[in-house]
């Protein structure tokens, strides 16, 4: 679990409030339907600042999210359902999805979902920033079912 992550600083002490997180809330404007609580943890960044890596968590609700930065979202818990340019799509668990800098998306969380996301800054692709989406690519490029 992560409140019992080692560090190079060694062992890291057990946390007693929900992993760290702390809340981030939503503008009120964005919400469409209920009283959606996000929080969030940075968990990494690049030295650059171009990149980093976040714990993120969210209750029941509909709210609209613009994505100012490129955004890549690792679904760990739970599920929620994302509209993005007139096409929905269902995260559950192991699911992992592709925010481009500037999208609109519409979020609906039925109970809750918590996420890892990797934000990368829309500037100049960093070395790491460049490794990240290969990596990605080549974890999601389609497999040749035929035998050689």
């Amino acid at each position: 679990m992560l409140e019992e992550t080692v560090s190079l600083d060694g062992p890291v002490a057990r946390r007693h409030d929900a992993h760290g997180l702390e809340p981030t809330p939503i503008r009120p404007a964005s919400i469409l339907e209920g009283e959606p609580r996000a929080r969030e943890k940075l968990l990494a960044h690049s030295t650059d600042g171009g990149a980093s890596v976040h714990l993120w968590d969210c209750t029941s609700g509909r709210f609209q999210w613009t994505y100012l930065t490129e955004e890549i979202v690792h679904v760990v818990d739970g599920d929620a359902t994302v509209e993005i340019a007139g096409t929905s799509r269902r995260l559950q668990t192991g699911d992992t999805q592709v925010f481009p800098a500037g999208s609109q998306c519409r979020w609906s969380v039925p109970d809750y979902v918590r996420a890892v996301t990797c934000r990368m800054a829309a500037a100049s692709p960093s070395p790491l920033k460049r490794r990240i989406r290969a990596a990605f690519a080549s974890a999601h490029k389609p497999r040749n079912s035929r035998a050689r």
